[in-house]
């Protein structure tokens, strides 16, 4: 077991910062787009950044809450941030535990998004000026996981978006670790338990199987990082509730939000960048922030506004 936490602290359980490589957008490549700070604690008391998001004019009444991936931040997901702004939500987006802007030695483990999200939901509602808010919440792949499991900790939800998430740690791991592999399955499991014991056996279908409150689940059927069979078809084979909505794509992968040429842009894109590091053809960090650096990024992150429609239409 100790052999095997250790490979999974190394590999996975790791502090994310980025490597100046990739670009981020930031608040200001957006004109008119405000970003007010904030932090907050996680329960084991690391202190968590952000930002609150709006352009001027933004809804009162209501909150997004914007939960991120792994291996980066919420600024990862300015694009879709910067999307649910332009429909006139304010969007809270922050760093998990170990990410980014946020303290922390490492993320903790993969419990740790569906942790952080439920601190900031709870931080919301001890404002005063979001007591009374309609709060909802987006994720995407971790933070799927997070936004799908958030209504076992948070009833007060108003609406969850999960896009290309997987419904527990537990059945994640299933999906790649078979076979022998499962006495690997059954160590992590066991080190997710000691670093988030309330959250490790959360399961998004406990979470949404009677809710009032809306949910979506988005998932592309060959998404290769977060198998559907682990995400929307797990769910929907086992819920029968019509809060519960379910939108089925194919041909992309693990970004069903993105367009198709974004996605088949992205992949061949990284993938010759990945050739190249793979080969030693492209070695310093100065080498690789060279090459990348033409990338087109906005043609990569673009936003497929068919499934955006479907995500504002439930929101609102």
């Amino acid at each position: 077991m100790c052999v095997v936490s250790a490979i999974y602290k190394k590999y996975v359980v790791r502090r994310y910062d980025g490597d100046g490589v990739i670009k981020y957008y930031t608040y200001e490549d957006f004109p008119g787009l405000n970003a007010e700070p904030i932090e907050f604690k996680a329960p084991h008391g690391v202190t968590l950044r952000g930002n609150i998001y709006s352009y001027p004019g933004a809804d009162g009444e209501s909150l997004v809450v914007f939960a991120h991936g792994i291996g980066g931040g919420h600024r990862s997901y300015m694009r879709e941030i910067e999307r649910l702004c332009r429909a006139g939500f304010r969007v809270v987006g922050y760093d998990n535990c170990g990410c980014f802007s946020s303290d922390g030695e490492n993320i903790r483990g993969l419990t740790e998004s569906l942790c952080d999200l439920v601190a900031c939901v709870e931080w919301l509602r001890g404002q005063e000026r979001f007591a009374e808010t309609k709060i909802s919440v987006v994720g995407h792949s971790w933070g799927g996981y997070a936004a799908a499991n958030v209504l076992n900790y948070r009833k007060d939800v108003h609406a969850v978006v999960a896009i290309s998430a997987f419904v527990s740690v537990r059945e994640f791991l299933a999906a790649f670790l078979s076979g022998k592999m499962k006495l690997v399955c059954r160590g992590v499991y066991r080190f997710e338990r000691r670093a988030n014991p309330e959250f490790v056996d959360s399961n998004a279908v406990d979470a949404v199987k009677d809710t009032a409150s809306k949910v979506l689940f988005i998932h592309s059927r060959d998404d290769g990082m977060v198998p559907i069979s682990a995400g929307l078809d797990y769910v929907r084979g086992r819920v029968d509730n019509p809060n519960v909505r379910f939108l089925e794509l194919d041909g992309k992968k693990h970004n069903p939000h993105y367009t198709a040429d974004a996605v088949d842009y992205m992949n061949a894109s990284f993938g010759e960048y990945n050739r190249l590091v793979a080969g030693k053809k492209l070695k310093t960090d100065d080498e690789k922030r060279a090459y990348c650096a033409d990338f087109d990024y906005e043609r990569m992150t673009a936003q497929d506004e068919d499934v955006w429609k479907a995500i504002l239409e439930h929101i609102k």
